[in-house]
């Protein structure tokens, strides 16, 4: 009578199956775990980008905001001053750079009455190119007429020094010059890599806006002004934020 052999695998115990299910439950925790916490740094990332983008802006239209009253106090004739109440006019001795003599108000009395259509200075004040290629007292005022030479508004073909290529496409085929913060006023302007804003301004008589018929000798002034943060991107381009006001000196 034959017997046969016969080989029996035994069964794992209960330990050991519960050893495996904890261990695979374990990894899966920890994955996630693992996900939660790339997605927490990720969001971190994300936050703090935002808020730097946000200061970003804050500091670039603060600095339009210093360009738009600089432009005011260059149609002005006025050097920056820190006390107000102490009014100072740029001429040669009070400013380094000025304007052309006759084209702003040389003192107070000057200025009751400088800035009015009927006054002949005037038309020596704007240039429908805004002065391209001549001296820098001579450029940064544009004419009514402008929009139209350039072919665009003046601030679409201006040179902001932005690394955005701009022109005119007008009888204008250049692009025109903007004016530094501080130029003709010495406002100072000393942001640690910063690019100083810069502003350009228009000239309008009452009669070219329908003001008042059309009869009224007031003149009006459209500022543009580009202020500039700290980030620089691909190309050169800055983060930058631009601002217009109508300012009227009288």
């Amino acid at each position: 009578m034959q017997s046969s052999l016969r080989l029996f695998k035994p069964k794992p115990s209960q330990a050991a199956q519960q050893c495996g299910f904890v261990m695979v439950t374990a990894l899966i925790f920890l994955m996630v775990l693992s996900l939660l916490g790339v997605m927490a740094v990720r969001g971190s990332l994300f936050e703090e980008r935002f808020s730097a983008n946000d200061r970003d802006l804050m500091v670039a239209r603060e600095n339009a905001e210093l360009a738009l009253r600089d432009a005011e106090r260059d149609i002005l004739g006025l050097r920056f001053n820190s006390q107000p109440t102490a009014l100072v006019y740029c001429a040669p001795a009070a400013c380094t750079n000025v304007r052309p003599a006759g084209t702003r108000p040389a003192n107070a009395a000057d200025a009751g009455n400088f800035w009015s259509g009927s006054n002949p200075n005037v038309e020596d004040v704007a240039r429908d190119d805004g002065g391209v290629g001549l001296a820098i007292g001579l450029q940064g005022v544009y004419s009514s007429a402008s929009a139209t030479a350039c072919g665009r508004p003046v601030w679409s073909g201006a040179d902001w020094q932005d690394g955005v290529p701009r022109t005119c496409a007008g009888t204008i085929t250049t692009t025109v010059p903007t004016i530094p913060y501080g130029t003709f006023t010495d406002a100072p302007f000393a942001q640690q890599g910063v690019t100083a804003p810069r502003y350009l301004i228009e000239l309008f008589r009452a009669g070219e806006l329908g003001v008042n018929n059309g009869n009224s000798n007031k003149l009006f002034f459209r500022i543009t002004a580009v202020g500039f943060g700290r980030t620089t991107g691909t190309g050169g381009a800055r983060t930058s934020v631009t601002l217009q006001t109508t300012f009227s000196p009288l």
